[in-house]
């Protein structure tokens, strides 16, 4: 499959798991960092919202994609879904990982939010590496 078509499908993928992440399992105790909106301003927020996040999923897979092309004959894991998870925590264990703990060192107040952007960040790339190891060849 072209790489370009398999980021596409996999900035989906991560567009859903971060939908997941933030609007199902990130509830509780992020109250403090949102800003308080009635029914109709969070109507107006969300449409837009909603289309930014998506346009960066995309961007996001189609980047994802190509890295992992030009990286995947130096992986460790030949091919397939394993593949595209180490490659994921390639790119996943220095940057985010990293930048989150080291942030929510410093940013006390911060640190629930660094906490759940650490896993958003894991099981996006996760599910986007899965999805460019099974269809990128």
């Amino acid at each position: 499959m072209n790489w370009i078509v398999a980021g596409l499908i996999a900035g989906v993928v991560a567009f859903l798991a971060d939908w997941v992440m933030w609007g199902k399992v990130f509830m509780k105790g992020m109250e403090a960092f949102t800003t308080p909106m009635s029914p109709d301003e969070m109507k107006k927020f969300m449409g837009p919202a909603m289309a930014k996040s998506a346009v960066l999923s995309l961007v996001f897979g189609v980047l994802m994609a190509l890295i992992y092309r030009k990286l995947m004959n130096s992986l460790w894991v030949p091919a397939g879904p394993i593949a595209g998870l180490e490659f994921a925590t390639v790119l996943w264990l220095p940057t985010i990982a990293l930048a989150t703990i080291g942030s929510g060192v410093w940013y006390v107040k911060a640190r629930p939010l660094h906490m759940a952007m650490f896993w958003a960040w894991l099981v996006r790339m996760a599910a986007a590496g899965i999805v460019l190891g099974l269809l990128v060849k």
